[in-house]
């Protein structure tokens, strides 16, 4: 009887931990690459900012906005989206740094910011030594009720769904744990009472 009740125990402590480290990995999209990439220098401007997530995103909620070297938006004409590769039309100022803040809502309505930079340099436009300022996203209407409206470009709300998922892990473990423990004394108990 206590070996039963381990194994079942322990079956069920394994399909957790799969569910809940894979498949809390696999629900959310993620920014996979960036053209410009992050922190590369070119010497030709780009023509747009193109970022590719692994998974689609939603067209509605899609935002990129692009800061040059004097502070200014470079953006010029709409974001586009196809699937999960969103690109965003630049004109670009001069050498010097850039930064692309992005916001986007997979399908499952969970969404995904943060921000990226490049240097452009070599192309002849006069170069300006201030730092570029953070660029800004407009508010959107959320898809869904505990999607922010309001938007950080330096924060990817990643961070705040894998934590949360951390914590979630050890609470179910301790409970795993304690179940496991119980059955466990249980079994002795009823063992020694019974004499075998």
């Amino acid at each position: 009887m206590p070996r039963i009740l381990f194994v079942a125990a322990a079956t069920v402590l394994a399909s957790l931990l799969l569910v809940l480290s894979g498949g809390t990995a696999l629900a959310h999209t993620g920014l996979q690459s960036s053209t410009p990439a992050d922190g590369e220098t070119l010497t030709a401007a780009p023509g747009a900012v193109t970022l590719t997530f692994s998974s689609a995103v939603a067209s509605e909620f899609a935002q990129i906005a692009v800061t040059g070297p004097d502070g200014e938006s470079v953006t010029s004409g709409e974001v586009t989206i196809d699937g999960a590769v969103v690109s965003q039309p630049v004109s670009t100022r001069g050498d010097g740094a850039y930064v692309v803040a992005y916001r986007v809502v997979s399908d499952d309505g969970h969404p995904v910011s943060g921000q990226l930079t490049f240097t452009l340099t070599g192309t002849g436009g006069a170069a300006t030594e201030s730092a570029p300022a953070e660029p800004t996203l407009a508010n959107t209407p959320a898809p869904t009720p505990d999607t922010e409206t309001a938007v950080s470009p330096a924060a990817d709300s990643d961070t705040d769904s894998d934590a949360g998922s951390s914590w979630g892990l050890w609470v179910l473990l301790a409970a795993v744990a304690v179940v496991l423990v119980a059955g466990t004394w249980l079994a002795l108990r009823r063992r020694s009472s019974t004499g075998g």
